[in-house]
């Protein structure tokens, strides 16, 4: 289950980053933004731990992270430094275009 969080945030990010960067908006990216969007809320108060980490954890994970499974440590650990910024870079994108029409 957490894997599958994991797969679903962060391709929620990377969708909504790629439309911004094609200019395309529309319910799909509506859709990731608010998936991403909740995720960072729920981290944030969480004092940046995903809530599913003590979980896994405490049914006898050594590790309740995933991404140490797939990525190396050093990418793994900067996982929401690269998700935050590729999800704000979305969010200037569209938040531009949306601010050109809207002066247009």
């Amino acid at each position: 289950m957490h894997t599958a969080a994991f797969a679903l945030i962060s391709g929620s990010i990377l969708v909504f980053t790629w439309d911004a960067i094609r200019g395309r908006g529309g319910q799909r990216s509506l859709v990731a933004a608010g998936i991403a969007i909740t995720e960072t809320v729920i981290f944030g108060s969480n004092n940046q731990v995903c809530p599913l980490t003590p979980l896994a954890e405490e049914l006898g994970a050594e590790s309740g992270t995933v991404t140490d499974i797939y990525l190396p440590r050093a990418v793994s650990d900067r996982i929401p430094m690269l998700g935050g910024s590729a999800l704000v870079l979305g969010l200037a994108i569209q938040a531009a275009r949306w601010w050109g029409r809207r002066s247009a």
